[in-house]
């Protein structure tokens, strides 16, 4: 494949502060099989800042979500507890200082609460559904939410109309697709996902995954059926005005590694992978898109299991809300986020290492807007390897600050029980 996407020149390292700190030891995952862990669903926001105070979600291992509020440096107190949820949730924050949490299943409740920065009086509704692998996010008092799998399925809630649903409606696509990033800005809506589809076959491997019985407790081993997940393609989204033409949606495809596939019945199944990373609308109205691509072959049921990490790509796109879209290649990373400062600085967080079971995180900074020219990437220290990394950011109403709040938690099958808190402050 001829590949036009140029890589960025690096610079030499920027100056920062990072301090870190434990929110607690008990709230993350120690089951298996998709359940009661925090950084499943990369796309969902578990961290926002209200002014001065910072609040942490975490989907804890009895599946139940919980509400964190830093006092002061290394101490955080646990707010209210919700009800078991089988993914987690997205928790945001209006213009009037009021917090909200959607999740539940296919994106079935919404949290509101009555105060600003109080956790302890809120409203749990349900009024609606959207579908799993959601996001959501929120502008003054609109929230978005959007998920798929068959398709996507969105509602857009008035907040001067006591969050009642002001209008909804579906795209379809023709194959499963989810896990979507979500902002919300003016009166326009943009999205980005992946494929999440299962394609079946005697031909393919299986998995084995533990779960805990309902009854005894006790920890109990499941094989799946044959069959892989081919993600493929990454698709960005865009609604210009959905109050108003909700029909009008344009999907473009970011990322395409259908090249690489072997399909079934000549081929293997063997076949690169692609996912979508970060989704960010910047001060002077510029997208970016981040995605990985890693065209190693692989034969296991989600490809990035047999890949070599230093396969991977990751790259940055930058374009006008719709496109079209400039793109930069960042490096041998698996993910990424993005955040601007108040000073006008964007700041990229990139991981190496596979989905959940992340290796090591990296910063890197860009002076101005020359999005061709980054700092050299200097290692954060986490630790240990973690799930995921989150960091406060604008689609979920967190207050732009001169710092960058992250958030993460250990790796699956490892210190997951233990979530962190992490700021860098720019030098």
């Amino acid at each position: 494949m001829n590949d036009s996407r140029p890589e960025v020149t690096r610079t030499p390292p920027a100056r920062f502060r990072w301090q870190v700190e434990r929110i607690t030891d008990n709230a993350g995952c120690k089951l298996s099989g998709g359940s009661g862990a925090s950084g499943w669903g990369y796309n969902h926001s578990n961290i926002v800042r209200c002014r001065d105070d910072l609040f942490a979600l975490s989907w804890r291992d009895d599946l139940t979500l919980a509400l964190y509020r830093r006092v002061r440096e290394g101490n955080w107190e646990q707010g209210p507890v919700f009800p078991p949820v089988p993914q987690n949730g997205n928790l945001l924050v209006d213009d009037e200082d009021r917090m909200h949490i959607i999740s539940g299943d296919r994106a079935s409740w919404h949290v509101r609460f009555d105060e600003p920065g109080r956790m302890d009086r809120f409203e749990l509704r349900r009024r609606w559904q959207t579908d799993s692998r959601f996001g959501a996010a929120v502008e003054g008092r609109r929230i978005f939410v959007g998920g798929g799998l068959e398709h996507l399925d969105w509602v857009l809630l008035d907040g001067d109309n006591d969050y009642e649903v002001a209008c909804f409606g579906e795209v379809r696509h023709e194959r499963a697709r989810g896990y979507h990033f979500v902002v919300l800005a003016d009166s326009g809506v943009h999205t980005f996902c992946s494929d999440d589809y299962f394609l079946a076959g005697k031909q393919f491997p299986n998995q084995q995954i533990t779960i805990r019985d309902s009854e005894s407790g006790e920890p109990v081993v499941v094989d799946t059926d044959p069959g892989i997940y081919p993600v493929l393609r990454a698709y960005y989204y865009h609604n210009p005005d959905p109050l108003s033409r909700p029909n009008d949606w344009r999907v473009t495809v970011m990322s395409d590694v259908s090249d690489t596939f072997r399909p079934p019945p000549e081929g293997d199944g063997s076949r690169g992978t692609t996912d979508h990373q970060d989704l960010y609308l910047d001060s002077e109205g510029e997208l970016h898109l981040l995605y990985y691509e890693n065209r190693q072959p692989s034969r296991e049921v989600w490809a990035a299991m047999a890949q070599d990490p230093a396969h991977s790509r990751l790259y940055h796109a930058v374009g006008s809300p719709g496109g079209p879209f400039c793109t930069w290649c960042l490096g041998a990373f698996n993910s990424g986020r993005i955040l601007e400062t108040t000073d006008g600085r964007m700041h990229f967080f990139l991981t190496m290492g596979r989905r959940s079971a992340a290796q090591s995180l990296w910063y890197t900074t860009c002076k101005g807007r020359d999005w061709s020219r980054m700092s050299e990437p200097v290692q954060l220290d986490t630790g240990s390897g973690f799930w995921h990394f989150f960091i406060a950011v604008p689609r979920a109403g967190s207050t732009v600050s001169e710092c960058v709040d992250g958030y993460w938690h250990g790796p699956f099958g490892g210190n997951s029980n233990e979530v962190f808190y992490g700021r860098l402050t720019p030098g």
